[in-house]
């Protein structure tokens, strides 16, 4: 039996792309771990305005979400807004440019309303996370 509320996809629609834009969203970025469980991080994120099928994040490369990532690239990213959600599974790319990687994070802080100065001489990387699977429940 299947449910009528869900609906499985592969890519990131139109639609969808501008309902997650429509308001500021926080979703949870579930990364796998060495040890079994996933590990799991509320994310600012963006969307990669010239693919339409990935989603940018950004972490310090002292965090151990850099180095699950850079052991294993694959992801689940989950947004929700009550009983409806979109989670995605994809595969992540790692961009080590620290230069740009710190004009991310504080483009992502002006967009979350944050101090983007906060971030000022931070290592870090940023996150594109391709998406190969889309699951929706409405």
């Amino acid at each position: 039996m299947t449910d009528p509320d869900l609906t499985v996809g592969n890519v990131l629609t139109d639609e969808l792309r501008e309902w997650l834009m429509a308001e500021l969203r926080h979703p949870v970025l579930a990364v796998n771990s060495a040890d079994g469980p996933p590990s799991q991080s509320v994310m600012w994120f963006d969307l990669d305005p010239d693919r339409p099928d990935v989603i940018v994040m950004n972490t310090m490369v002292r965090r151990l979400k850099y180095r699950q990532l850079r052991a294993d690239p694959r992801v689940s990213l989950l947004f929700e807004d009550g009983m409806k959600w979109v989670a995605m599974r994809g595969t992540v790319e790692l961009d080590p440019d620290f230069d740009r990687a710190l004009a991310g994070i504080q483009a992502l802080a002006v967009r979350y309303e944050a101090n983007p100065e906060r971030y000022a001489g931070q290592e870090r990387v940023i996150i594109r996370m391709r998406v190969e699977k889309v699951i929706r429940h409405d």
